[in-house]
C-alpha cells in the first residue's frame, strides 16, 4: 500500500480529513444552537402562560435589573398611562396577512414619569389608514393589556441608528437606540398590544399577535453538514476503490511473449 503514501494521495487524505472534520464541527455547532433554541422556546412558553399582572409589579422603573428584565420577558401585563403621540415611531416594512405595511410604536407615559414603548399594531402601506394620523390612539388615560418583549435581535448585517420618527429597513425594535430620541426613560421591554380600554376610534392599527416560537433552520443545517461530511467520505472511498481496481487490473495483465529470433 505504499502507493497510497505518495504526495498526491497524502494531499487527498489530508483534504478529506479537513473537510469531514470541519463539516462535523459545523454540524455540532448547529446542534448546540438547536438545543439553545428549544430551551428558549420552553422558557417563552412557560412565561407566557403565567397570570397577567400589573407592569409595575415586574418593572418598577426603567432602571430595572437584568434579573427583573429576564423575569418579566414574555409576561402578560396590564399598564395605565397616557400615549405620547408626538414621540410615535413608524416601524417600516412590516407585512401582515400578505399585505405590505408598517407598525406604529407609541410611548405610553406611566404615572411614574417613565414610559413603555407600545407596538400598537399594523397599518397598511397604501390605501385607507396608510397615514399614521388616521390611526391615532385615544387621548387621556388608557389601560393596556399586552405581552412584554425584549428588543429584537440584531441581524448579521446590523442596522444603523434609526432616524427620528422612523425605523428603516432592516426593521428592528432596538429600545436602547430608540430611547436616545425620547425625552424620558424607556422601560427595557416593549409591549405588544393585545387589548386597550378605551379602544381606538377606528379599526386601525390592527393588533398583530406574537408569532409562535419555532426552532429555526438549525435542524436542516445540521443534516446539511452531516450530508456534506458523508459525501466527502464516500468520494474518498470511491477514489481508493478506483485506485485499487486500476492496480489490480494492471497486475493481472499477462506479459507479452518475447519475439523468437529467426
Amino acid at each position: 500500500m505504499h502507493h497510497f503514501l505518495t504526495r498526491r494521495w497524502m494531499t487527498i487524505h489530508l483534504l478529506t480529513l479537513v473537510i469531514v472534520v470541519v463539516c462535523l464541527l459545523l454540524a455540532n455547532w448547529q446542534f448546540r444552537r438547536l438545543q439553545d433554541r428549544k430551551a428558549d422556546n420552553a422558557r417563552v412558553a412557560a412565561q407566557s402562560q403565567l397570570p397577567t399582572v400589573e407592569l409595575d409589579r415586574l418593572l418598577r422603573s426603567a432602571e430595572a435589573s437584568s434579573e427583573q428584565v429576564e423575569a418579566a420577558s414574555y409576561r402578560s401585563v396590564t399598564v395605565r398611562g397616557v400615549y405620547d403621540v408626538d414621540q410615535q415611531v413608524v416601524l417600516q416594512s412590516r407585512g401582515y396577512k400578505k399585505r405590505p405595511g408598517n407598525h406604529l410604536l407609541t410611548p405610553l407615559v406611566t404615572p411614574s414619569g417613565d414610559a413603555v414603548l407600545v407596538d400598537r399594531g399594523w397599518v397598511p402601506l397604501e390605501g385607507e389608514g396608510a397615514d399614521p394620523q388616521a390611526a391615532a390612539p385615544p387621548s387621556g388615560t388608557v389601560t393596556l393589556t399586552g405581552l412584554l418583549l425584549p428588543s429584537e435581535r440584531k441581524g448579521l448585517l446590523g442596522v444603523s441608528d434609526p432616524p427620528p420618527g422612523r425605523v428603516t429597513a432592516p426593521p428592528r425594535i432596538a429600545l436602547e437606540r430608540l430611547e436616545d430620541q425620547m425625552p424620558y426613560p424607556l422601560h427595557p421591554l416593549y409591549l405588544r398590544l393585545e387589548d386597550q380600554q378605551p379602544g381606538n376610534a377606528g379599526s386601525l392599527p390592527e393588533p398583530v399577535p406574537v408569532p409562535p416560537p419555532d426552532e429555526g433552520p438549525h435542524f436542516e443545517y445540521l443534516l446539511q453538514w452531516l450530508l456534506f461530511a458523508a459525501t466527502a467520505f464516500v468520494i474518498y472511498l470511491g477514489l481508493i476503490r478506483r485506485e485499487l481496481s486500476r492496480r489490480r487490473a494492471g497486475a493481472e495483465e499477462p506479459d507479452e511473449p518475447e519475439p523468437v529470433a529467426a
